[in-house]
């Protein structure tokens, strides 16, 4: 039976290229961990009541960025420090329709990846995945 760390965290969307002097935008993340999906993080990111975006990408990148810079391509996660504001980590998403950085602060995400490394140590993972399951489940096209 799978166990489950969910947490519903509040981010900012900052200002983009071009878009100096704009506020960030508060938005809020739902994010999502199972133990028997024990490489994956879902989540889904929501804004004046409405879901605009859902992500899937590997918990080892939460758990690197808040030590330093991680990740290539469609997801990357690195650590803010700043002077007289509580330390943030940053994500970045790309896709086809553009890239945003969204900041989060590093003790709520902290407090979020140290439940799921309670539920599965990092390293472990192996041993709570079913990959016949996996396999199954892209044979036949569907996500749990």
């Amino acid at each position: 039976m799978a166990t489950t760390a969910n947490r519903t965290l509040m981010l900012e969307l900052l200002p983009g290229p071009g878009e100096a002097g704009r506020p960030p935008i508060p938005v809020l993340g739902r994010f999502s961990y199972r133990s028997d999906r024990p490489y994956e993080v879902a989540v889904v990111f929501s804004c004046r009541g409405e879901t605009v975006a859902s992500w899937f990408f590997a918990r080892e990148l939460l758990l690197g960025g808040a030590r330093g810079r991680v990740g290539e391509g469609d997801v990357s996660v690195w650590p803010v420090h700043g002077r007289g504001c509580p330390a943030r980590v940053h994500l970045q998403l790309s896709g086809d329709e553009g890239r945003c950085v969204l900041a989060v602060r590093a003790a709520d995400l902290a407090d979020w990846t140290a439940e799921t490394t309670r539920l599965v140590r990092p390293g472990t993972e192996h041993r709570h995945l079913d990959l016949d399951a996996e396999v199954a489940r892209l044979l036949e096209g569907t996500r749990p």
